[in-house]
């Protein structure tokens, strides 16, 4: 099709989509402040409305400060686990969530609202744009990194603002939006670890869709995208060198 990257170019997006993974074991190498400096560029790339460019990156290698982060996350895990009860407790208690201090180290994304003043061309009655346009920046980010070998475990913090706020001298009008661990790992799994825990399973993309309306028809008459997405299984691996993808490349 017309403007359409490259085949490998596409395949290599689709690769990098499906084989991102939630990481929480890090190896301790160094990550290269070259291959560090890429993936930042990458965020830095994401789409902002009106242009905002919302977001600041805050490079955590300290320990100390990593510590105090991850008392802080050993709290809220508390609370978390206070949700659950019997075989779930247990469950929720095996898992392994952070990678505060074994990640060589972290970094704070963060988002400045009302950087060039309050009028924002494209925010009008949502206010959050800024804050959404972040998390595309995280997305990005995240992505390049899967694509230079390293692992990112994503803490959402916005919840523990005033600790951020205070071990990282963050001024009050900016808001964390997310704490990550970033490292090289020695492999990436097949599977999300939620998944191949079985606390959770991907629904299927074809259970997602509506046509025309929340409560349309369950078929896309005249249309084969139902039929697509019912025979794709998006994001599965069979074996580490063949991705099943859902996309034409799948065949």
């Amino acid at each position: 099709m017309k403007n359409a990257l490259p085949i490998e170019h596409q395949r290599g997006l689709y690769e990098t989509i499906f084989r991102r993974r939630d990481i929480r074991n890090f190896l301790p190498d160094e990550v290269p402040d070259e291959v560090l400096a890429r993936i930042i560029v990458a965020a830095h790339h994401a789409a902002s409305v009106g242009f905002t460019q919302p977001w600041d990156f805050i490079v955590v290698r300290d320990l100390e400060r990593r510590r105090e982060v991850k008392r802080v996350f050993e709290r809220e895990r508390a609370r978390n686990a206070a949700q659950f009860t019997g075989a779930r407790l247990r469950k929720f208690l095996s898992l392994k969530l952070e990678g505060i201090l074994d990640a060589p180290l972290n970094l704070i994304v963060t988002c400045a609202p009302d950087r060039f003043g309050p009028a924002v061309l494209g925010k009008v009655s949502i206010r959050e744009v800024e804050v959404y346009s972040t998390c595309l920046a995280v997305g990005n980010l995240w992505l390049a990194a899967r694509a230079e070998g390293l692992g990112v475990r994503l803490g959402k913090y916005r919840a523990q603002r005033p600790s951020c706020a205070r071990f990282f001298s963050i001024p009050p009008q900016v808001i964390p939006v997310a704490y990550l661990c970033v490292g090289y790992v020695e492999s990436f799994p097949d599977q999300p670890l939620l998944e191949s825990a079985e606390w959770a399973a991907r629904m299927p993309p074809r259970d997602l869709l509506h046509f025309d309306s929340w409560d349309g028809p369950t078929e896309d008459a005249g249309h084969k995208l139902a039929e697509w997405c019912r025979a794709r299984r998006s994001g599965a691996v069979s074996s580490r060198n063949n991705l099943q993808l859902s996309s034409p490349f799948a065949k």
